[in-house]
């Protein structure tokens, strides 16, 4: 029975499912591993840093993803705590407006819309950390 394994994402990761990548990123990898230790990258998630901006929240998935929901799940928790322990203020999200799952999603991580919605067919979500 396959099984999905979530670690740090290594440069080898990137372009299973990223055609370039323009930002320094910190990010979990989800591997799917068969019967025989084969493992397939079918994730990649977490912050993504572009200059002069907050840092971006970001998942890339392989199609076959949608069938491990908990094990995404876990990395977004994961991402979250890698979030929170790094100190970072604020993070800036996307999803499609239609994609109700992504909506619950990330408000179940924690992300709020913004007040001021500029994209069209996307929302965009914040999260900011809160002052200890």
């Amino acid at each position: 029975m396959p099984k999905v394994i979530l670690r740090p994402t290594v440069p080898a990761d990137i372009p299973h499912l990223i055609d370039g990548l323009s930002y320094r990123v910190k990010a979990i990898t989800a591997v799917l591993v068969d019967e025989t230790g084969e493992g397939k990258v079918i994730g990649v998630g977490g912050l993504a840093f572009p200059p002069n901006q907050p840092p971006w929240a970001f998942v890339q998935q392989a199609p076959e993803a949608r069938n491990y929901p908990v094990a995404f799940h876990r990395a977004g928790l994961m991402a979250m705590k890698m979030i929170r322990q790094s100190g970072i203020r604020e993070v800036v999200a996307t999803c499609d407006a239609d994609n109700a799952a992504a909506v619950r999603w990330l408000k179940r991580l924690g992300f709020k819309p913004g007040e001021v919605q500029k994209i069209p067919g996307k929302v965009v979500w914040f999260y900011h950390a809160s002052a200890l």
